[in-house]
């Protein structure tokens, strides 16, 4: 597959997303809304287990994450 090797997620295959170099403000900005509210309800669902995985992610190799906070 072609296209951005680089995505913030660091996955470089998958299917290719195209955003419309064409939209009006309005449209783009309705799309960013959006995305910003699916952002909100997956934070609010697993922002315990998603702070988990990034302390897990940033922690050195030797060290084992702490516990998050309950």
């Amino acid at each position: 597959m072609t296209g951005n090797p680089h995505q913030p997620s660091g996955l470089g295959r998958g299917i290719q997303f195209i955003v419309n170099a064409e939209w009006t403000p309005e449209q783009a900005g309705a799309v960013f809304e959006l995305l910003d509210d699916l952002r909100d309800c997956i934070w609010s669902r697993y922002a315990p287990h998603i702070q988990e995985f990034v302390r897990h992610q940033q922690a050195p190799d030797d060290q084992p994450p702490s516990k998050p906070a309950r």
